[in-house]
Order: structure tokens, then C-alpha cells, then sequence
């Protein structure tokens, strides 16, 4: 009978504690960070694999250099074999954000729109909070002009963000790889008031230099469901908590390839414009971090992972993987005060607990 009432003592314990949950999937099994990357709405896996030239390898892939993230994705099947990464489906959805308990999730460049609902996915996944989104646009160049209609939709629709990708391109003459001004060459140089700054500088080989091939710009909007006047993203006129990771070269300018033109900025203006910018907002008591970009970490024509272009050096690897962990640390910051307040053992159901296992083990003495 001794053994019956220890029995009932554990599932007691494990019910006061909340160690009973349901099984985890897969993908956090590892307990490392996952780290989601969509593939459903055209966007490529250039950068997750090899970066090659010529059958060249020149920048080893995220999935082999990034090894302290487990990587899934949303999309097409056959990347599963290509990739040997999981599959969470054809499309984005919350169960497979939630079961797979994904932090970060990437969208490069998508060049086909989100349905309603996998939006309402993403923005229910960013109501718990502790969240990092990473939306990444392209130039108005060609069909990228398309891409920026879709980036800045899902932003409007997820209200949770005033940064945007305005309706032009950044290009330069000097700072550029190849010759090209839209094979632009930025900065890893953050904002100085940037938190912990020091973890997206650190371990640079080529001063911060980064790839943006025919980037687009941040620029700031006053409402976070779109609505209101655009602005340029400047450290003097900027939305709360908002700053700029990488920027372009003084030497770069505004130009504008299609219609409609630019809500923020003028074409023929030159100087440093901001090409990855994030904003770091409070959800439930924690912080999400969401990140937008007009070049892409992975995917695009060439992402900014890029560790060498037309024989020029770049920090491209250094230059993301900061980024990504820096984004953690500031999901981190909330939560560390509030340790305790969430998840964790109420006094009264603890001493509750206590009480009864003697009296369970004494009853079948």
C-alpha cells in the first residue's frame, strides 16, 4: 500500500509544481534556440547552405556556423532533404510557432503575400512576448517593389511596430563591391544610445562592412497600423525604443526605380541611410524585438551573410549572428525582473503540496 500512497503523493507534486505538460516536439528537444526561417512565400535558402562561386566556397552556411540554434522552416518539402532541417509546414501557423517553441522567426525577402491567417499566426505568437521578428525587404527595383508592398502590409496588419521600408532604393558609387553603387557595402555601426551596443560590434575582421545587394530603407511611420506620416529614421526623429543596427555610406543616395514614389525620403539625397533597424517593444510584461531590414540575412539575390564579394571582404556572418544575439539579449531584459511572477510555484499551492504527502504516506502505514 506504501507504494499506492507514494504514488499519489507524485502526482500531487507534479500537479502543484506543473511538471505534467504535453510532450515537446522535436525541434526543442536540443533546448537551444530555434530559430524559424520561412520558405512558403518565394523566398530562397541562399545563406543557410554553402555561399559558393565557381564551386568555390565562400562563406560557410548559418546551418553549419550557427550551431548554437536548432533551424526549422516553413515551406516547400523538398527542403527538408536539402536543408536536413524539420518542416513545420506549408504555410505559418501558430500551433507549429507554439509546439516547436520557435524564438525567432525570419522572412527574407517574401515575394508573395501572407494569408489572414498566417498572419493572425505571427501576431498571436508575438503576444506572449520574448519574441523576435525579422522582416527583411528589398530595393523598388524589378519585383522588389512588390516585396516592400508585402513587407509593410504584414507590418500594418500586425500593428505592433512603427518601423516600415520606404518606396526607393539605396545605392553607392564609392562604398560598393564590384563597382556596382547597387552592390552597396554598409556599416555594422550602430546608434551610440543603442543597449548593449558592444555585442553587435564585437569580433569584426573588416570593420563592419556588410553586404546590402540593392537594399532598401527603413523609414518610421507614426501609427503602428500604418496610418499617420512617414518620416525618415534619423537618432534625433525617431519612434520610442527604435534604433538603427546598419547603415549605408555617406557617400550613398536615394533613388527611386518605380512607382509610387517615397513617403520619407527624396530622391538625389545623399548621406548614411538606415538599412537594418529594430524596435524593441513590450508585450505582456516582456519584450519582443522586431527587426526590419531593406537587405535580407538569408535568401534574396545575395544576403547579407555574405563573407566575401567581388573580392571584397565583408563581416556579413559576424554582422548577423550579432544581430540575432543581441535581439535575444533584449527579449532577456524584461523577463529578468519578473522572474518569479510567471511559471513559477504560488506560495500557498507549495506549502499545500507539502502538507499533504505525510499525510498520504501515514494513511496506509
Amino acid at each position: 500500500m506504501k507504494k499506492v500512497a507514494m504514488f499519489l503523493a507524485a502526482v500531487v507534486l507534479l500537479s502543484v509544481f506543473g511538471v505534467v505538460a504535453s510532450p515537446a516536439v522535436s525541434a526543442a528537444d536540443t533546448g537551444k534556440v530555434v530559430i524559424a526561417v520561412d520558405l512558403a512565400h518565394g523566398e530562397n535558402p541562399k545563406g543557410l547552405t554553402d555561399v559558393t562561386y565557381k564551386n568555390e566556397t565562400l562563406t560557410e552556411g548559418m546551418l553549419k556556423t550557427l550551431t548554437d540554434y536548432t533551424f526549422v522552416y516553413f515551406g516547400d518539402p523538398k527542403y527538408e532533404s536539402d536543408l536536413g532541417i524539420k518542416r513545420l509546414g506549408d504555410k505559418i501557423t501558430y500551433e507549429a510557432l507554439k509546439n516547436n517553441n520557435v524564438t525567432i522567426l525570419i522572412l527574407g525577402q517574401p515575394t508573395s503575400p501572407l494569408l489572414p491567417e498566417e498572419i493572425n499566426a505571427i501576431r498571436q505568437w508575438l503576444q506572449e512576448g520574448g519574441k523576435v521578428l525579422w522582416v527583411a525587404g528589398d530595393s523598388d527595383y524589378g519585383n522588389g517593389a512588390k516585396t516592400q508592398q508585402f513587407v509593410n502590409s504584414l507590418l500594418d496588419q500586425l500593428n505592433i511596430t512603427n518601423l516600415r521600408l520606404d518606396l526607393a532604393s539605396v545605392e553607392d558609387a564609392i562604398s560598393n563591391a564590384g563597382g556596382k553603387p547597387y552592390r552597396v557595402v554598409a556599416y555594422a555601426d550602430p546608434w551610440e544610445n543603442t543597449p548593449k551596443r558592444e555585442l553587435l560590434v564585437q569580433n569584426f575582421k573588416n570593420g563592419g562592412k556588410v553586404l546590402a545587394h540593392g537594399p532598401g530603407v527603413v523609414a518610421w511611420i507614426d501609427g503602428k497600423d500604418g496610418s499617420g506620416d512617414w518620416h525618415p529614421l534619423k537618432a534625433d526623429v525617431k519612434p520610442d525604443n527604435a534604433y538603427v543596427l546598419v547603415h549605408s555610406n555617406s557617400s550613398s543616395d536615394i533613388t527611386e526605380n518605380n512607382d509610387p514614389p517615397a513617403n520619407a525620403y527624396q530622391a538625389g539625397e545623399q548621406g548614411e541611410f538606415p538599412i537594418v533597424a529594430a524596435q524593441i517593444v513590450k508585450v505582456n510584461d516582456k519584450n519582443d524585438v522586431i527587426i526590419v531590414s531593406g537587405e535580407t540575412p538569408v535568401g534574396g539575390y545575395e544576403p547579407m551573410w555574405a563573407s566575401e564579394y567581388y573580392k571584397v571582404k565583408l563581416d556579413g556572418p559576424t554582422v548577423v549572428s550579432n544581430i540575432l544575439q543581441w535581439s535575444l539579449e533584449m527579449t532577456k531584459a524584461s523577463e529578468e525582473s519578473n522572474e518569479g511572477s510567471g511559471g513559477g510555484i504560488c506560495g500557498p499551492a507549495f506549502i499545500v503540496g507539502l502538507a499533504i504527502v505525510p499525510l498520504l504516506l501515514r494513511r496506509r502505514k
